[in-house]
């Protein structure tokens, strides 16, 4: 008789203990909608520290972990909270400042 696979289920702080400091994370969903925002806040949380985040437009995610001090590299197209709430703020000072590095795919 075959054996069961083991369980891929996981909390979602182990699941963002996998996510080690100075790795490269593609994030889904678009701006303010169908991202990982649970994921985002618990990485934020964990403090992790010089990920590179690859979105093609994120949002709320980024602006989170910019001001989480977790970026260390950018490539995303746009970055917005989309008309009703205006910029990333954030996220452009870690750019300003040089805190974050990015790579533009506009």
């Amino acid at each position: 008789m075959p054996q069961a696979a083991p369980s891929k289920l996981c909390s979602l702080a182990d699941l963002a203990q996998r996510v080690p400091d100075g790795c490269a994370l593609g994030l889904g969903g678009v701006f303010l909608h169908r991202g990982p925002f649970a994921l985002v806040r618990e990485l934020a949380r964990q403090r992790r520290r010089n990920l590179e985040i690859i979105k093609s437009s994120p949002g709320y995610d980024l602006d989170l972990l910019c001001r989480a001090g977790a970026v260390a590299k950018v490539r995303a197209g746009i970055v917005a909270m989309e008309g009703n709430f205006g910029l990333a703020p954030w996220y452009r000072r870690a750019i300003e400042r040089k805190e974050a590095a990015l790579e533009e795919h506009a």
